[in-house]
């Protein structure tokens, strides 16, 4: 019980990993491509922004101070941060290829993706501490991405599949990505939406070109990206094509969401023929099969706003914490304990229970972390279910 007396789960916390730690798990020749270039950064697309403002702002726990790639960690450190944090479980993200989906170069987009779960699995994953991650998929090429669930998909400490879903063309509800969705289906492993600014230095690059500043990019280009994926995948049918799969979307906050479902049903009511097998409201799946992190969770002063969000989506039962953790803006368990209009168990939920449910965090097992949770915090995953 790490936070104020409640279990936490971050369902979006980033590890930076660092290319020299990418490269010992590339075959060649992308392992000598990573090693002899001078700046192997260079090798993915480059973000806008300064994220720091020139070190202006400040987060003394953060130790990195150079962007979104810049600072490296090691395994180590995670449990620092976790109980800095006060975390009892994370499911480590990629931090420098979440701009994977700018990448043009599908082999070396694959080799990036294939290197990083090697390297999660074998040197920093560990279910007994409560450290877990996701592949994350290389849209670029369905069926290499649909290899690596197939590879490490049975793995304890994998727990969901992950797009970076910023820049996919097409959206990620076509067909093209069928092979990704049949494997992650067939290991019962829920998608990961993750989203990205997808404003980068690439003339043409993005959909929100044209933005001058971090702000700008910030402030839409994360739920432009969630809601594009969202669209894509309920008007072409995923939710009725693949009925077990379970979809998160991470990283847009809460305030688009009722809005997408009663935009979407709207459209879905007066044009229902060009989503044919829709059986039922788009509002209905999102309630029924999405669950979205928190992170960054809109904070307005008068709360009555962000409470009409949680009861819109019902979300003690659909909303997961997530810190979003080194980045600058990232949220603590704090975020959640302060609201008022949640009752204690509705809190936990949120914080824990919810993840635990739709993660299947015993999936390989009880692991150590989870059998000293207390009975009465009620996110043992027998309680949450």
């Amino acid at each position: 019980m790490s936070f104020q007396g409640y279990t936490v789960v971050d369902a979006d916390a980033h590890y930076l990993e660092s290319f020299d730690a990418l490269a010992r798990y590339m075959d060649e020749p992308y392992r000598s491509r990573v090693t002899r270039a001078t700046n192997p950064a260079r090798l993915l697309p480059e973000s806008l922004g300064d994220r720091l403002i020139e070190g202006r702002i400040k987060r003394d726990d953060v130790h990195y101070q150079a962007g979104i790639g810049g600072g490296d960690m090691t395994p180590d450190e995670l449990g620092l941060v976790m109980d800095r944090l006060g975390l009892d479980a994370a499911l480590m993200v990629a931090n420098r290829l979440s701009l994977i989906g700018h990448l043009s170069v599908r082999d070396m987009a694959v080799a990036f993706c294939n290197a990083y779960i090697d390297y999660m699995l074998a040197e920093v994953a560990d279910p007994d501490r409560g450290i877990y991650t996701m592949p994350i998929c290389p849209w670029q090429d369905p069926e290499a991405a649909a290899e690596i669930v197939e590879r490490v998909g049975d793995h304890p400490a994998v727990v969901g599949v992950c797009f970076m879903s910023a820049g996919a063309n097409p959206p990620l509800g076509d067909v093209r990505y069928n092979p990704i969705y049949e494997a992650a289906q067939r290991f019962g492993l829920p998608i990961v939406y993750h989203s990205d600014p997808a404003l980068t230095l690439t003339e043409g690059g993005s959909y929100v070109d044209g933005l001058q500043r971090l702000i700008e990019a910030h402030s839409l280009g994360f739920v432009f990206s969630n809601m594009i994926q969202m669209t894509s995948i309920l008007v072409q049918g995923l939710p009725e094509r693949y009925p077990k799969l379970q979809f998160v979307f991470q990283e847009a906050g809460l305030f688009w969401i009722p809005m997408m479902m009663y935009r979407l049903d709207e459209y879905f009511l007066k044009r229902r023929s060009e989503a044919p097998l829709l059986q039922d409201l788009p509002s209905r799946y999102i309630l029924d099969r999405c669950y979205f992190g928190t992170q960054p969770i809109e904070a307005p002063k008068n709360l009555k706003p962000l409470e009409a969000v949680f009861e819109a989506c019902n979300g003690a039962e659909r909303f997961l914490f997530a810190t979003d953790y080194p980045h600058f803006d990232y949220d603590d368990a704090s975020a959640i304990t302060k609201l008022n209009f949640l009752s204690n168990e509705e809190k936990q939920n949120v914080l824990g229970g919810n993840a635990m449910r739709v993660f299947n965090l015993q999936r390989g097992g009880v692991p150590a972390w989870q059998s000293t949770l207390s009975p009465e915090s009620g996110t043992s995953l027998t309680a949450a279910q």
